[in-house]
């Protein structure tokens, strides 16, 4: 065997070598993404399911949740990956029922950093807080009156750069496009939830 093919071959095997760490690094992460839903159920002591429709020839849906109750607050969460053609689509929903339910309806962006456009934004009183989050509403009072010391630790934690509130009636949804592939991605969440779901409107 000349040297040129010694190299070809050590040059292929090298490649192999590459390759097998690759597909095992994905593998790995597959699966720690896989864990992270029933890791999070059995943390919280929520139930975790997964409903799987449609097939790759037509349109496919996959649909994780947990549902309970964390700290007296019922919750439920809903993660949805679809693909129709070649469009794929991702959100996810952290539903709760407020402890201390008031009549009102709103709206709340939550958004990291404290740049971007000032109209609707709601300055919470503290400086600390309002220079790491920003938060825009449709009723800055309401979604002030929200903002205690334990929500506002919760909302730090929050890893997303962006995600959305609503407030209707005491029914509390936080929502954002993508799915959780981390444990923080699923746990900061709710505990950004039961925190809201022990807050009282004034």
């Amino acid at each position: 065997m000349s040297t040129y093919e010694l190299l070809q071959w050590l040059g292929l095997g090298a490649g192999a070598l590459v390759l097998v760490a690759i597909v095992a690094g994905a593998i790995k992460l597959s699966r720690a993404t896989d864990a992270v839903w029933p890791n999070c159920a059995t943390r919280y002591g929520l139930t975790f399911d997964q409903q799987n429709e449609g097939s790759a020839l037509t349109s496919q849906r996959r649909v994780k949740s947990l549902t309970g109750v964390v700290q007296n607050v019922p919750l439920r969460v809903m993660s949805t990956w679809s693909m129709v053609g070649n469009t794929r689509t991702t959100s996810t929903a952290f539903y709760a029922r407020s402890l201390y339910p008031a009549p009102h309806r709103f709206s709340l962006q939550i958004t990291r950093g404290a740049g971007g456009p000032q109209h609707h934004l709601v300055p919470t009183g503290d400086p600390n807080f309002d220079r790491m989050i920003s938060l825009r509403s449709d009723s800055p009072a309401l979604s002030r009156a929200l903002m205690n010391s334990a929500v506002q630790a919760a909302l730090l934690k929050l890893p997303m750069n962006q995600i959305g509130l609503s407030y209707d009636n005491g029914e509390l949804c936080l929502s954002y496009g993508g799915q959780p592939l981390k444990p923080a991605e699923l746990e900061a969440p709710i505990d950004a939830l039961v925190a809201l779901g022990h807050s009282r409107l004034a």
